[in-house]
């Protein structure tokens, strides 16, 4: 728990700089308004991370409620933001 004097940028200092950047994407491409999710290729690709790291990483997120993550049988998927 973070201090009531904590200023935001605390906040985010603390954060997993992978989740940072994963959630920036993120964030960006919905608000591109495309209405489609992001491919877990370019996800991969914008944020730097390995598939395998980035494949941990959405699976927090999902647990969490924040992504729905859709997988497909030849090993790519794609994810999107939930609307909370």
């Amino acid at each position: 728990m973070l201090p009531h004097d904590s200023a935001p940028e605390a906040a985010e200092d603390a954060l997993d700089p992978g989740l940072v950047a994963i959630l920036n994407v993120l964030a960006a491409h919905a608000m591109e308004g495309t209405g489609r999710d992001l491919s877990l290729a370019r996800l991969a690709k914008r944020t730097g991370l390995r598939q395998s790291t980035l494949r941990r990483y959405l699976t927090l997120l999902e647990e969490a409620g924040i992504v729905r993550v859709t997988l497909e049988e030849d090993g790519g998927g794609s994810v999107g933001l939930l609307r909370l």
